[in-house]
């Protein structure tokens, strides 16, 4: 077994990733709760529900890559404060669809643009561009990784845009 240095996990660009990612997402927790009386978490399910369309709770949990009893906690705030509404799924009688409610629709365009105004400074001197695609090479390959058998597929699902 190798050792490693934890100098050398602190340089490495996993670790470099995870770190930016919890920054950039601590950076937009602020700015959502102090402006919009939301947490990122909720405002990425309203993001994802907004871009998306109409969604089960299946599919905004896979969206964003979480669980599904996260998803539930979630969206009961969200229905509380009458951001969401939940319907019966036409084809399934087990599951409900989400969709945005007016009141969550506003909210959404308000918070999205003025998270964009208030970051603007975090991506300074950084090449979006060639980070995006770097992003999505890493995406891709891990996708890879964690499904061996399955081929990388045209017109996958797109992910839900970042809002970070």
């Amino acid at each position: 077994m190798d050792y490693c240095e934890p100098r050398d996990i602190v340089e490495s660009a996993a670790f470099k990733l995870h770190r930016a990612t919890a920054l950039v997402d601590r950076v937009a927790d602020r700015y959502l709760q102090e402006h919009h009386g939301i947490r990122y978490s909720g405002f990425l399910v309203l993001l994802t529900v907004g871009a998306l369309g109409q969604q089960t709770q299946r599919q905004i949990a896979d969206a964003l890559d979480v669980s599904r009893a996260s998803i539930t906690q979630r969206l009961a705030r969200l229905l509380e404060d009458d951001l969401v509404t939940s319907g019966p799924h036409p084809d399934d009688a087990r599951a409900n669809t989400i969709s945005l409610s007016q009141k969550g629709a506003a909210l959404l365009e308000r918070a999205w643009h003025g998270l964009e105004s208030h970051q603007d400074g975090v991506d300074a001197g950084v090449d979006e561009e060639a980070l995006v695609q770097q992003l999505d090479r890493i995406i891709e390959n891990a996708l890879r990784v964690l499904n061996p058998d399955e081929q990388a597929r045209p017109n996958r699902d797109q992910p839900v845009p970042d809002a970070g």
